[in-house]
């Protein structure tokens, strides 16, 4: 009896100790969130003010809208390439560098998530020798740093003749190991193998299995991390710059309208539009995929 006391006794402690943890860790959430957010809705209102108002008013809201900036940013958003097989400089507008956007992020990203999830299917779910070793190895490469290759990379791309070919970097930048083979691996390794034994009962091979039972239950993981990879691959000009100079993305050219911004005149409102104007593909998609990227999984079905 006097245990039962002395327990009930130590148990509102215990809760309130937890949701004083919980009230801490939720405060400094809300406050990371919201300097997330205040640069991003500063920069929007930002980019609505003219030359002279930011000057004097750089945080107060804009006295008129100035939609002159995105326009202007919209004609200004162009690069010129050289480019060396047919020796002739070409120039790129906000639409050729958005097509190259969605060609080079989307490609990059579903080839990389491809590879990642035949590589840690047969990890999570089959038992062989040296299935150890690649997990471990697997870890080991997101531990161990590798600088200094990048001449090695550019010579045997060149050697290859993979430099400055967009398909052909999309099949071979990709590989099977990284941050999100461990979390594939983690998740295919959760679900029940009795899927697997149902399919095989009814004559489903091991490929159908795979793709058609396992994936779709995944999809809601492998949406996040799509739009993970998309936001990154689109916000990726240093890449671009060095491999595929001559399919400029939307990254690039505002990178480069940054960077000629003294020489051009380019102002600090008319820069900011160009930002939001290379943010408005990757809001577009998350507008449209949201609704499946925050869906739960289910498992169920079974009856163990």
């Amino acid at each position: 009896m006097r245990n039962k006391n002395v327990s009930g006794a130590c148990r509102p402690k215990k809760y309130i100790v937890s949701n004083v943890v919980f009230i801490i860790i939720g405060i400094i959430m809300a406050v990371y969130i919201v300097s997330l957010v205040i640069p991003i809705l500063w920069a929007i209102m930002a980019s609505f003010k003219d030359t002279y108002d930011f000057s004097q008013n750089p945080f107060s809201f804009p006295d008129t809208i100035e939609w002159g900036n995105y326009s202007y940013a919209f004609s200004q958003l162009q690069v010129e390439v050289w480019i060396y097989s047919t020796q002739k400089l070409v120039s790129y507008n906000y639409f050729n560098m958005f097509l190259y956007s969605m060609i080079y992020s989307v490609g990059t990203t579903v080839m990389g998530l491809f590879m990642n999830y035949i590589t840690a299917y047969p990890v999570a779910k089959y038992k062989f020798f040296g299935r150890k070793f690649l997990y471990n190895f697997a870890i080991m490469m997101m531990i161990i740093p590798v600088v200094g290759n990048l001449s090695a990379s550019l010579y045997v791309r060149r050697v290859l003749h993979i430099y400055d070919n967009l398909w052909l970097h999309i099949i071979t930048a990709s590989g099977g190991f990284g941050f999100n083979f461990v979390l594939l691996y983690g998740a295919i390794k959760r679900l029940s193998w009795s899927y697997a034994e149902s399919a095989f009962l009814d004559g489903a091979g091991h490929f159908t299995v795979m793709f058609r039972i396992y994936l779709p239950l995944i999809m809601p993981l492998m949406l996040g991390l799509f739009m993970l990879g998309f936001v990154g691959s689109s916000n990726d000009y240093s890449t671009i710059l060095t491999y595929l100079p001559s399919t400029p993305n939307l990254a690039y050219g505002v990178f480069t309208f940054d960077q000629f911004a003294v020489a051009k005149r380019h102002t600090t409102p008319q820069i900011l539009a160009a930002f939001i104007l290379l943010a408005i593909p990757t809001v577009i998609l998350w507008s449209i995929t949201q609704r499946f990227v925050m869906g739960s999984m289910v498992v169920g079905g079974l009856k163990e």
